[in-house]
């Protein structure tokens, strides 16, 4: 390895058992021009690398290991030659040996101060960027002593001073911080350490995770990220039969057929509670990967009743499932919270002993010690093809429709939907020798405004050269976040829309004048779509064919971090743009709280058990209600052991309406009633002409599926609107 002289700034070379006693530095890089390379400091005068702003870091890193009399010091940025493939590879393989083998681990947070309190829910140290990266995980674990320091190279604490805190940051046990040993973890639960935590390449995340698996693989850097993480995971499976690396549960709504194996560590973010499988319970508990998929022997219980045909073989008589049959599989892996609690994926039968993990967003619970059927073995195919990603419009206000054919056709009007706006609408712009007409786009992304596509604009042309008639509807996919376009001769004509995410093309057959194409663009700028409208002569059309241009929780809830409005009307069909309700606040601040893409986790397990409740503050936007209310307050909570909630509309402040259901304040009844159900009208008055009545209606109860925590908030925003005639 290459360490860095505390006193002289110089590189050396040291092997096997040469290598002198050295710390390490763990940080967080900046600008990549800003750090401090190999080459910077190799070369003479080192004037480049005095220049950067990482070489203040080198310097003031030395110094603070001088302190200590530590001659030696490791620092990614500049010892490692990242110019050399095949150092670059040994470096990524070795990492974890080299933050284990130091004498000391120095980390460095630029955005944490010694001066406040760390404890703090709002703490900067609790935030700070060190603890959301791939690459700081193992060198939180390997080293045997670890020293935190501030922006002015202050000491913090050490890791075993401050487990607590990081315990609570990074969901990582204490004792892992307080005996060092991790290795009585599971895959599982190894890898939910790793899950909230992100890299600059996609790739990193699975080899930054190579020395925590003791595991060795070659970087191949443009594989994907998801390519990476499977052969991390087959290199596990080689040492390891620990079967909680199946025990993953995919993003909320990906319920398409998998394989077994997970596709990066952010499926594991909720299977901290697995423990390693019990191979004395399981029999044969091999299992190992062919070119038709992973062979592994599983117990399968068929979760409704089916049709068998029971086949005789060698004695033995064994049922016979119909293809489709959906079981469930227990791994055999337990719950940290006790052995009465398991959990089982979702097999489906596709082909003999072929099979695909459904509902892969779901790990069923089942309880522990039942009596399990006979192991059967079955081939779970993994899919080699991760979906390819397609293309997200959700931050698209700009359309730019272009006529690259303007001689051709006219634009003769157009239709505004109250979703959009043309700035010009009597005269399109020349840009680059085509006619452009631009269209703003008015929706708001951030809010699901319902299911299916919506219309944005709608454009209408004249070709011509028939004079025919032509209309260009473009529409917003509500369910994909994606534009989609159409192309139809009558303004009342038909309208479909494509269902496929990825179409980007299509043309429309022009009578005796040939046919029009529009074809969608991606841009270098994410706000912008061009849609370029093309025509093809009848002598070339009949000839030829267009193509176009070829995403420590044991007592808790998990709570929508968002509440969409669901709306209901029995006049004339009308729809009405649904509302949202964003959570805004968690009173008391919750140090445990996990932010996930749709729920938030609220932990219960830090509160005195005579206030073991919070307030959850959702809000909505300010013109929703103008007669109502745009916050409301979603209390939840344990009395004794029993779960409870309410929601209330309130001018107080979060910490008061707190202090409500303490047992000194005016709401305490409702605690100790301990009722699982909520309803709140949110307009207390009626419109003359429409009745309208929103409400939030709520409801706790025990969680039955693995997710963080021990019970679900589940709230709906609905409207019943009856509209009256005069």
């Amino acid at each position: 390895m290459r360490l860095l002289n505390t006193h002289s700034l110089k590189l050396k070379s040291f092997f096997g058992d040469d290598i002198p006693p050295y710390a390490i530095l763990s940080h967080t890089w900046g600008k990549t021009e800003d750090e401090v390379t190999f080459q910077d400091m190799m070369a003479e005068g080192r004037s480049v690398a005095k220049g950067k702003a990482g070489y203040k870091k080198i310097r003031r890193a030395c110094q603070y290991a001088q302190k200590y009399m530590f001659k030696w010091i490791w620092i990614d940025s500049c010892c490692i030659n990242k110019e050399s493939s095949a150092e670059l590879s040994e470096a990524l393989n070795s990492m974890y040996a080299h933050y284990e083998d130091a004498q000391v681990c120095y980390v460095y947070l630029e955005d944490a101060v010694c001066s406040e309190d760390i404890r703090d829910a709002g703490s900067e140290f609790r935030h700070c960027k060190w603890f959301t990266r791939g690459w700081t995980l193992q060198e939180l674990l390997a080293p045997s002593y670890v020293v935190f320091l501030d922006q002015d190279w202050k000491m913090i604490g050490t890791r075993y001073s401050l487990a607590d805190v990081i315990s609570a940051i990074t969901s990582i046990p204490v004792s892992v911080f307080r005996d060092g040993d991790f290795d009585k973890f599971s895959v599982a639960q190894k890898m939910s350490w790793a899950a909230p935590r992100q890299t600059t390449r996609p790739e990193d995340m699975a080899y930054c995770l190579l020395g925590i698996f003791r595991v060795s693989m070659s970087p191949i850097y443009g594989e994907g990220g998801a390519r990476a993480f499977m052969r991390l995971q087959q290199e596990i499976i080689n040492i390891s039969d620990d079967r909680s690396i199946f025990a993953w549960v995919a993003p909320y709504g990906e319920n398409g057929p998998r394989g077994l194996l997970a596709r990066s560590p952010a499926e594991f973010r909720i299977s901290g509670e697995v423990k390693a499988s019990e191979a004395d319970d399981i029999g044969d508990a091999s299992f190992l990967f062919g070119n038709n998929g992973l062979r592994i022997h599983l117990p399968l219980v068929p979760i409704e009743p089916v049709s068998v045909v029971v086949s005789e073989t060698a004695n033995t008589q064994r049922p016979s499932y119909p293809v489709g049959t959906i079981f469930s599989a227990p791994l055999h892996c337990c719950s940290e919270r006790g052995p009465e609690t398991c959990f089982a994926v979702y097999l489906q039968k596709v082909a003999g002993e072929r099979y695909v993990r459904c509902r892969p967003d779901e790990l069923a619970i089942i309880p522990g010690g039942s009596q399990q059927p006979d192991i059967c073995q079955v081939v779970v195919k993994e899919n080699a093809g991760i979906p390819r990603k397609v293309k997200n419009d959700l931050n698209v206000t700009c359309l730019s429709i272009r006529n690259t054919t303007p001689g051709v056709f006219l634009r003769d009007s157009h239709l505004e939907t109250g979703m959009s706006m043309i700035p010009d609408p009597h005269e399109d712009k020349e840009v680059q020798g085509m006619k452009e007409t631009s269209v703003k786009i008015n929706y708001w992304p951030g809010v699901n405004i319902g299911w299916g596509t919506w219309p944005v604009a709608r454009l209408k042309y004249q070709c011509l050269m028939s004079d025919d008639f032509f209309h260009v509807d473009l529409g917003f996919n509500c369910t994909d976040g994606s534009l989609r376009f159409a192309l139809r001769q009558w303004h009342f004509g038909p309208l479909t829309w494509s269902d496929d995410s990825c179409w980007d093309w299509m043309e429309w057959h022009l009578e005796d004048a040939g046919l029009v194409s529009i074809t969608y663009h991606m841009t270098g700028d994410q706000t912008l779509r061009i849609f370029e409208l093309r025509y093809v002569a009848p002598n070339k059309a009949k000839a030829s064919s267009i193509s176009g241009p070829l995403e420590p929780f044991r007592l808790g809830f998990m709570v929508p971090s968002m509440i969409r409005e669901k709306v209901e009307s029995n006049f004339l069909g009308k729809t009405y743009k649904s509302q949202v309700f964003q959570l805004a606040n968690v009173f008391p601040p919750d140090f445990f709280g996990k932010e996930h893409t749709d729920q938030t986790y609220v932990d219960m397990s830090a509160l005195w058990k005579r206030e073991r409740f919070r307030v959850l503050t959702y809000t909505a936007p300010s013109n929703t209600y103008p007669r109502g209310t745009t916050r409301a307050y979603v209390v939840i909570g344990f009395h004794e052991s029993t779960a409870w909630m309410d929601i209330v509309v309130s001018t107080d402040s979060p910490e008061e309406v707190w202090k409500s259901y303490c047992d000194s304040g005016w709401r305490a009844p409702t605690r100790i009633q301990c009722s699982p159900d909520a309803t709140l009208d949110l307009l207390p008055r009626l419109d003359k002409w429409s009745i309208k009545w929103p409400k939030l209606t709520g409801n706790v109860k025990e969680r039955s599926s693995l997710q963080l925590g021990s019970h679900v908030l589940s709230v709906n925003h609905f409207i019943a609107r009856y509209d009256l005639l005069i």
